[in-house]
């Protein structure tokens, strides 16, 4: 199995405890989170009609979000770029290697120093760790496959063809 594909199943296997927590939250599972609806959480810190909406049928806007993810994972680990211009691919993939592996490695550094979800009351440590390693493991993942995409479709100078 090449790295790439090796990228695409890790990637996706580090978001699939997450996906499974917010999936459960969305249909009204407790564990790990203080008391209360998201939805109404949402609603009152001003998310959009449709995110509330969403959560309130069981369904996680980050949990597309991550579904996105693994979306973009595959389109780099298999495109060759024929129909596509490269960067449609690389300015997602390269951003989201730079910004989600440093803030998964930091959360799930500050988790066994008593920092939780938003450093907010009710939050179970679980979470952080949870949450660490889908941001974590989707950015390097973003980043293996970002680099292979980024080499298999450089342009080659017409010399060297000659």
């Amino acid at each position: 199995m090449e790295s790439t594909t090796k990228a695409v199943w890790a990637g996706a296997a580090s978001l699939a405890p997450y996906a499974a927590m917010k999936t459960y939250w969305a249909f009204g599972g407790t564990a790990g989170k203080p008391a209360g609806s998201l939805a109404d959480q949402l609603r009152e810190n001003g998310a959009p009609a449709s995110v509330v909406w969403l959560e309130e049928h069981g369904v996680d806007f980050t949990v597309l979000a991550a579904l996105a993810g693994v979306l973009l994972l595959v389109a780099l680990a298999r495109t060759r770029g024929a129909w596509l211009p490269r960067w449609c691919l690389l300015v997602p993939g390269w951003a989201g290697a730079l910004l989600l592996t440093p803030y998964g490695l930091a959360t799930m550094i500050a988790v066994p120093f008593g920092f939780t979800v938003g450093d907010a009351e009710g939050w179970s440590w679980w979470v952080g760790l949870v949450g660490g390693l889908a941001f974590a493991g989707l950015g390097l993942a973003l980043g293996v496959c970002s680099r292979a995409y980024q080499r298999r479709t450089r342009r080659v100078p017409s010399a060297a063809i000659a």
